[in-house]
């Protein structure tokens, strides 16, 4: 059984102190020129983050650097950049590489990595998909070749965040003898990174090829597995988490829309078709939220995966719903360049795929039910 925890007062310090700070240092202006930029990487945000709030070291625990947050921390920071739209590799670097570090075999290397995202000195991404929406260690034929902790790393990886500033690749392979292995890999020879075409220009998006390329092995074998298992898992609700903040935003600011645009001398919020549409949404939203304190509460439990892939698969789906909602509210002007109802839209539709789709979570949540020995533990 789930206990739910309410928000602590800390946490809802947090929130106010981060919804001020993205407000002053994230208005849109600045989220528009980040489009602009080549590698999509607003770096005076990102210092700002670091030096100011620590917000790097909050999936870090504090022994090993971090800033002295939990994971209910870590989701109330991503709710609120996902209200905010907040883009570049943060993401990346914080909510994977940071728990896949930390899922991995402790060693000097493993903390190195650890200490330099933690303090937002580095940026560290990981590389694991080989085919779109396929997250799980089967579906993956990098090769790694060599002896020792140094090895070759051949192969090719999709969609990876933030490639063209990653500092570090945590690559997933797979050794002669056929058992998986955790690289790190810095840019260089032998690493190609090639801007893939999404439709969410905050968030940008690489194919990563690997030819030979040197890599550092962190782990093999089940460690390896198990690690990647975890960290998707755990960014699997960070991304939720990140969902439920623009499902609300947009929400919100489709119900200020109809309060003050008139239609036949009226707001269009008063007309019934109108107040279904919103009423519908926010419900939805507030279901997600649930589905996300869920996940959440689960966290180091048996059950968490599978509070992950519910969380995933509902949060997605209800986030490109109210953005597309929105959208519909605004009329004419939410389908503009210049309303930022679209961004939110791209956002939504991106990470509804991003780390598995809902349906590929549903399969993971049906397959995790009908195991063996798992009927007492899913009620």
């Amino acid at each position: 059984m789930t206990t739910y925890l309410p928000p602590t007062e800390e946490q809802q310090a947090l929130r106010g102190t981060l919804r001020v700070f993205f407000r002053e240092r994230w208005p849109e202006t600045e989220l528009r020129a980040s489009l602009e930029l080549a590698d999509g990487h607003p770096r005076g945000l990102w210092r700002a983050m670091a030096d100011e709030l620590g917000l790097h070291g909050v999936a870090v625990p504090e022994e090993l650097g971090g800033s002295g947050f939990d994971y209910a921390d870590l989701l109330v920071v991503l709710e609120e950049m996902g209200s905010a739209l907040v883009g570049g590799p943060f993401f990346a670097s914080v909510a994977l590489a940071a728990p896949l570090l930390l899922a991995l075999p402790d060693s000097a290397d493993v903390r190195a990595e650890l200490d330099g995202v933690a303090t937002g000195a580095r940026v560290a991404t990981v590389a694991v998909a080989e085919q779109p929406t396929r997250w799980h260690a089967d579906t993956f034929g990098t090769r790694v070749e060599g002896a020792g902790p140094e090895r070759r790393v051949t192969g090719e990886k999709l969609f990876v965040l933030a490639a063209e500033v990653a500092d570090t690749f945590l690559v997933l392979g797979r050794l002669p003898d056929g058992q998986p292995a955790v690289l790190a890999v810095e840019p260089g020879a032998g690493v190609g990174v090639e801007p893939m075409r999404t439709v969410d220009l905050t968030r940008r998006q690489a194919r990563v090829r690997f030819d030979g390329a040197l890599g550092h092995l962190l782990a093999t074998g089940a460690a390896a597995e198990e690690a990647v298992a975890t960290m998707t898992s755990y960014a699997c609700v960070a991304l939720a988490a990140e969902q439920v903040g623009g499902a609300q935003r947009v929400v919100r600011m489709a119900s200020e829309y109809a309060q003050v645009r008139e239609q036949f001398g009226r707001p269009i919020g008063a007309f019934q078709a109108i107040k279904h549409q919103l009423s519908d949404a926010l419900v939805a939203v507030e279901a997600a939220r649930a589905a996300l304190a869920h996940a959440g509460a689960a966290y180091g439990t048996p059950g968490f995966a599978r509070a992950a892939s519910v969380a995933k698969a509902f949060c997605s789906e209800v986030y490109s719903a109210a953005a597309e909602t929105t959208i519909h509210v605004h009329g004419g002007i939410g389908f503009t360049w210049e309303h930022p109802a679209h961004l939110y839209y791209k956002r939504a539709v991106t990470s509804e795929v991003l780390l598995g789709g809902p349906r590929q979570h549903r399969e993971q949540i049906a397959q995790s039910l009908l195991a063996p020995g798992t009927q007492e533990t899913a009620r």
